[in-house]
This record gives C-alpha cells, structure tokens and sequence, in this order.
C-alpha cells in the first residue's frame, strides 16, 4: 500500500481517530498495542511471508538481547552475525554465489550451489539495521531489554519500516516506552510536511524521471551529451525528492500519532565537500556506518594510512548495503576514494577554495556517483558514458533550460528551510476551515500537475 495513495489517506485518518480515543481512554500502552497490530496489518498487504518473516527476525533480536550486557558479550555477536546471515541470504545471496563455489571447490570436490530466487522483503535492510542497532546498544549497556511488545513495536513501527528513518532506540524506543500522555505534535508542520511530500514526490521526482531521466536512460545511445547532462542532473534531483519526499511524509505521520523522528536529510547538495554531503544525505544510515562500521574498523584512532582504509572499507560496505550489484559496491568505492583524496588534499595541500567552487564540485562528482547508482549494470554504465563524447551542436534552448533549471532548484534548496518555517508559522494564523480549504487546493492543484499514476518510492527496492 502507498503511503500517498487515496486508500492509504483514509484508512489513516480512521485509524487516528481510533488511535487518540483509545489514547483519551486507556492510555499508551493501548495505542502501543494498537499501533503493532497496524503496522503488521500494514506490512502483511504487502506479502504475508514478509510479516511472518519480521516477527521471527524481530523475536531472536529481542530474545537475544535479554541474555546480552557488557559482560555477556556471546549473545550480542550471535545476533549481529545472525542479522547479517539473514540479511545477506535474502539480499546477495545469488551474487555471492560464484564466489562462494570458486573457494569451495579445493575444499569439496564438485561442490555445487543452488541458484535461489528469494523474494527480497520490503524494507529489510532498514530494520535489520535499526534491530541491530537496538541490540548493540543493549549488549554495550547504553540501555536495558525492553519488552518483547514494545521491542516488536520499534522493529516493525509503521511509518518507518518500509525505509527508515532508521531510528536508534534513544530516538523511538524511548517514546514507545515512556508513560507520559502522549500528544499530537504539530498539526501544522503534519499538514506542511504532507504538503512538501506531495510536491516533492507525485509532482517533481515523477515529473523529472517522466520527461527527462527514464526516457534518456532507457536508450542512451540515442542522445547527446547534453542531454545525458540533463537527465542526470535531473536524475540527482529525482532521487532526492523521492527519498526526502518519502522522509516528508513518514515525519508528518509520527507527528501525528505523537513521536517525532530524526532528520534524514539537510540541503545536501548545498554541500561544500564530501564529508558535508555525508552530513546532509541519508543522515541515518551514514551515521550508522560510521558509528557501527567505520569506527568499529578503528576510525581514526590509528596513523592516517589507516583512517583512510577504514573509510574506504565503510564506504564500500555502505554501497553494497544499497543492492547486491557490482555498480553499487563501485559506487561505495567511489565515495571513499573521493573522501580520502579530499582528506590528502586538506593534510597535505590545505588550499582552501572558494565555497561556490567546492559547492559545485562536490555536486558534480555526487552526481557522477549518482550514475553508477542508477545503472543496472556495468555495461549500462559504460554506454551512458560513452555518449559524453558525443558533443555535437545542441540547441541553446537545451542549455538556457538545463542553466534555468539548476538555477530554481539551488536557490528552492536555499530557501527550503524558511519557506518551511514561514509556511507553518502562515498555516498556524488561519482558522481551521481556511487550514482545510488552503491543504485541500494546494492538493488538488500539485494532483493536477502531476503525472498519471501512483510511482512507488525508489528507497523501497533497498
């Protein structure tokens, strides 16, 4: 089910009705309750097998983590490697395959493995990390077990589960757990987030990869260069507004159940170098990589030869952790390159360019990345490549509109946040029937310049 389709809207706005009377007469631990059966309800219209299969993974993460502590370290890393085993059957399983049986081979003489077709659940690779999150936290001692009913909650918690945010336990646990009653936490800034998510996503990322990114990477071959320009620049700005649109509209629905979620994205291609870009995108799965992969490595506690290894190790797993695809891991690659070269030259060099130079810089070689993300495979790549040679005489309207695009996109990035902050602060000042006329004719109208059809969220298929 989408989470801006009709179907979705209403069976919503029943439910919160629901949610709040059950809140006004028995209190949290009944919209708890309430919330988990929704969210397995929710997941199962999905397949019944997925449900099924977040229940049991959900089940051996919290059974363990009840036996884990700083002392008792066995149960912890029997989990982290159980997580992972399940993870990597469902998601590379089948590209891992030939590596598997060429190490094998000198141990088990004709050994052979099974090709598999795993059907890969929704939203897999965020709950295992948000589980394994959980599950560190407990074995380091941060935080007690909690509860298998409000344990089963975090893992499986609706507006999250699907592609994240992926929430540390200080960030949902804790209020999923907490006593106090709970309250709506702005009605205003719900019905702007909303408002951004429709734009964003049924109208921008859906408007760009219908007339500009699905067209040129269908068929590269038949393009100029300028155009494979275009449609990936546009390419990079379809992709953030499905991801942060998607980010928009799961924020508004915590807030309105009463939790509030950690920010996913910042303005990142406003970025002045890498390491920024890392601060802006995807905010919670970069910080896991880095607290539990990249420091795990060491981080920089060793010389700085090592640091830039366990960067590159972080990055790459970090590529692979996107799909099981070569193109991915070299996109990881990519990044971690890109990161310990930007380290050398601030080490060693220490020129400080202008901020508009590193800003636009750093936006291209994202963008370059972003490519390689969004070839299915090698050969894929290699052709949309090659057509950068293929500069033959474009139209100067194909350049006016590239140059006037990018220029409403950076300064839109630019004022994002104030047109936020001053939206809600207008929203806030009218009564609430003009509140319903202003959302309902900014809805028909971003509806009405939409294209046909409901796409799915790109961050699904991860």
């Amino acid at each position: 089910m989408h989470y801006l389709s009709p179907e979705f809207g209403i069976l919503f706005i029943g439910f919160l009705w629901l949610y709040w009377w059950l809140g006004a007469k028995y209190g949290n631990r009944a919209q708890n309750l309430l919330l988990l059966v929704a969210s397995y309800l929710f997941y199962a219209t999905f397949s019944l097998k997925f449900a099924l299969q977040l229940f049991g993974f959900s089940l051996v993460i919290l059974t363990l983590a009840r036996f884990s502590g700083p002392n008792r370290r066995a149960p912890m890393i029997a989990g982290i490697v159980l997580a992972v085993g399940n993870l990597g059957l469902f998601k590379y399983y089948n590209f891992f395959r030939e590596d598997l049986l060429f190490w094998l081979s000198p141990l088990f003489n004709g050994a052979s493995l099974p090709v598999l077709e795993f059907v890969l659940p929704v939203g897999i690779s965020f709950y295992t990390f948000q589980g394994l999150a959980y599950l560190i936290s407990v074995g380091r001692g941060e935080r007690p077990a909690a509860n298998y009913a409000d344990g089963l909650l975090h893992l499986s918690f609706f507006p999250t589960l699907l592609a994240g945010p992926i929430c540390r336990p200080k960030e949902l646990l804790t209020q999923i757990e907490a006593t106090a009653t709970r309250h709506i936490q702005s009605v205003e800034l719900a019905l702007m987030l909303i408002i951004s998510a429709l734009i964003k996503k049924i109208w921008l990322a859906a408007w760009l990869a219908a007339n500009f990114v699905d067209p040129v990477f269908a068929s590269p071959d038949n393009y100029q260069a300028i155009d494979l320009i275009v449609a990936l620049f546009a390419y990079a700005w379809q992709l953030y507004f499905d991801f942060s649109g998607y980010t928009d509209i799961v924020t508004a629905f915590a807030l309105l159940l009463g939790f509030s979620l950690p920010m996913n994205f910042n303005q990142p291609y406003l970025a002045t170098d890498l390491s920024d870009f890392w601060r802006r995108w995807h905010v919670t799965l970069s910080r896991w990589i880095r607290d539990y992969v990249y420091i795990s490595f060491g981080g920089n506690r060793g010389s700085f030869g090592r640091t830039q290894v366990n960067l590159l190790l972080a990055m790459t797993i970090s590529g692979l952790w996107h799909g099981a695809s070569l193109t991915f891991v070299v996109w990881g690659v990519w990044h971690g390159v890109g990161l310990i070269l930007q380290n050398c030259w601030q080490r060693f060099v220490n020129f400080q360019w202008p901020a508009w130079a590193t800003q636009t810089f750093t936006f291209l070689f994202v963008c370059f990345g972003w490519l390689l993300f969004r070839s299915s495979d090698w050969e894929s790549f290699a052709t949309y490549c090659r057509g950068f040679a293929r500069w033959q005489q474009a139209p100067e309207l194909n350049w006016l509109l590239l140059l006037g695009a990018m220029t409403v996109f950076f300064i839109g990035a630019r004022k994002a946040d104030w047109l936020m902050t001053t939206g809600v602060s207008r929203f806030q000042q009218l009564v609430w029937w003009q509140q319903s006329l202003l959302f309902t004719t900014i809805v028909m109208l971003v509806l009405a310049l939409a294209p046909a059809g409901m796409p799915g969220f790109i961050y699904f298929g991860f």
